[in-house]
């Protein structure tokens, strides 16, 4: 795509529904609300800083260079069933998550993730307007949950850790991908994956110095001969993907108090409905892209007017 002047960008995109010197100049800070979700602090955009957001999704986030090759959340094209599919003729599991994900990618990574993909952003004159991304992008020096930016912001902050991790795991034979904070390591041997905790708590350190840490509770190695779930799938002996039955179970109770008995949905949700809404809409959208036959079983179940509104929501 051919590079032009950010206002040249905007104008084109929004056709003066949005003001440019507004998107420059407006206070951030007021242009969101906060709510809690499960313990974590979620950040609502209003219409206007959604709008920001899209721009800049469309015309930066898009642009920024990931590895593409290992990780499968926030872009075109990919899914999380294409991050477990890759594993499914493994026979030993490797499973990690980095530990408060979004906030520990702070500004200044933020920036040198931008200022890296310079050459392929079609913003002729981004150097002019990165600290005024930068601000429209983070809260409190981090990434903040619930804004549209943020996760593919975070998949080109890890490209060199990503690209480090695969060279590796090429090299000894071992499966990578990542989707998100959750990462995947595979092989045919327990024993070729033994001491790949450390090599990944390595290459963070290295890449990070102590900014992204593994989360030592969920971090585990299995083998074929016990239930293999990853990202809510199941890996069945035969290679077989398959959605978790604990999964099916929460999103089939919390379809029917949708439907049924609103009080006792905000009570599974933590009084938050907006929020329960939004996660049920993330179960319903990744049914869709791991299990169609189970989606249409849904449909016949609660109606596919209930089902395929949750697949037009945000999940975010």
């Amino acid at each position: 795509m051919k590079t032009k002047p950010l206002r040249v960008l905007f104008d084109a995109m929004h056709h003066g529904k949005y003001d440019f010197d507004d998107f420059l100049r407006s206070d951030v800070a007021a242009s969101y609300d906060t709510t809690k979700f499960k313990g974590r602090t979620v950040y609502r955009p209003n219409n206007t800083l959604k709008a920001y957001h899209s721009f800049l999704g469309s015309f930066l986030c898009e642009y920024l260079i990931m590895n593409d090759r290992v990780v499968y959340s926030y872009r075109k094209g990919a899914n999380p069933t294409q991050a477990v599919v890759v594993h499914s003729e493994s026979r030993a599991f490797f499973q990690t998550d980095i530990e408060h994900f979004f906030e520990s990618l702070d500004r200044e990574l933020v920036r040198s993730t931008i200022t890296r993909s310079k050459h392929t952003i079609p913003i002729s004159d981004i150097d002019s307007y990165i600290d005024r991304i930068i601000e429209l992008t983070t809260v409190n020096d981090a990434l903040p949950i619930g804004f549209s930016t943020s996760p593919p912001i975070s998949n080109a902050c890890l490209i060199d850790f990503d690209n480090d991790m695969e060279t590796h795991c090429v090299n000894s034979g071992l499966i990578y991908s990542r989707y998100s904070d959750d990462i995947i390591i595979s092989s045919q041997s327990r024993e070729s994956i033994i001491n790949i905790h450390e090599v990944v708590s390595e290459l963070l350190l290295r890449h990070f110095n102590g900014m992204l840490t593994l989360n030592q509770e969920k971090t585990k190695i299995t083998g074929i001969g016990r239930k293999i779930k990853i990202l809510g799938m199941v890996i069945l002996p035969s290679g077989k993907v398959t959605i978790d039955m604990d999964l099916k179970s929460r999103i089939e109770v919390r379809l029917h108090f949708y439907v049924h008995n609103k009080e006792k949905f905000l009570n599974l949700v933590d009084n938050n409905m907006q929020a329960g809404i939004k996660q049920l809409a993330g179960y319903i959208n990744y049914v869709h892209s791991v299990d169609k036959p189970y989606l249409d079983k849904l449909r016949r179940k609660f109606g596919a007017t209930v089902i395929d509104s949750f697949l037009h929501r945000s999940a975010t």
